[in-house]
């Protein structure tokens, strides 16, 4: 049988290929469109990537948010440093005993007046509100890399910085108005220059360790957006070539039926 005398069953056939092909055309275009490769189980595997992003963006936030902390607790610490190097500066030149009542005066008007500084720094230096200096970052306050990951263990890295008030590291009201009393102030400026020490050393080590959870939460990041985008995202060159070879399909088999029912020229071109 020629194809010019299709008809019958022919015809229903070709009816039959047109409507497939129709299928297989406007299911390609639409993933096109959508983005969505439609397989359930994907998408689901995708969203659960996407609120875990979600989730470790709120983690890099706190950890950045924190770094900006411990950054102005250091520098407000070192501030502090810098009024004790003087105070112990005050006290050696007060340990002489060549100087006069009159000298020592001074010098001690210098050394209450830089305790009182320190008072002002530790009161002072704030992020967001909160006091840092001040023993307010300690106890239940205190900074933890698990509590900024929104981790329910309890490691070790972690911040708590006590007061750093001048009663907490010089007490007894120290003064250097004479001699004896000078070489006790330099013992007490001493310790607590060891202090702050310490206290800094503190606040560089967490920020070490914000900074290798924050490269570690940014490449997790990263790699969940890559696996998500891939899992979520249609191969568009798959799609376009399956909307090509339906399109074919579907135009040879409506010029197919055209010429089995004598169709006019007229529409045979418009299907192309």
């Amino acid at each position: 049988m020629t194809i010019g005398s299709l008809s019958g069953v022919g015809g229903l056939t070709q009816s039959q290929n047109i409507r497939t092909a129709s299928s297989k055309l406007q299911a390609a275009i639409s993933s096109i469109v959508s983005g969505s490769n439609g397989d359930t189980t994907t998408l689901s595997t995708a969203t659960q990537l996407q609120s875990q992003v979600s989730t470790l963006r709120q983690a890099s936030s706190n950890l950045a948010q924190a770094s900006s902390i411990t950054q102005v607790a250091d520098g407000g610490s070192e501030q502090i440093q810098n009024v004790l190097i003087q105070l112990q500066s005050l006290a050696q030149q007060a340990n002489s005993p060549t100087l006069n009542a009159s000298t020592r005066s001074d010098l001690n008007q210098q050394f209450t007046a830089l305790v009182s500084e320190i008072n002002q720094l530790a009161n002072n230096t704030s992020f967001g509100g909160q006091n840092l200096l001040d023993g307010s970052l300690s106890g239940g306050s205190s900074l933890s890399i698990d509590g900024l990951l929104g981790s329910n263990s309890s490691g070790n890295d972690s911040l708590s910085i006590s007061s750093l008030s001048a009663s907490s590291l010089l007490p007894g009201s120290p003064n250097i108005l004479s001699a004896d009393t000078a070489g006790q102030a330099l013992s007490t400026v001493n310790n607590a220059l060891s202090e702050i020490t310490g206290v800094r050393a503190t606040i560089g080590s967490f920020q070490q360790s914000l900074n290798f959870a924050s490269a570690n939460v940014d490449s997790a990041i990263n790699n969940q957006e890559a696996a998500s985008s891939t899992l979520s995202e249609t191969d568009f060159a798959s799609a376009s070539t399956t909307k090509d070879e339906a399109s074919i399909l579907q135009n040879a088999a409506i010029a197919l039926l055209a010429q089995g029912n004598k169709l006019s020229p007229a529409l045979l071109q418009l299907v192309g």
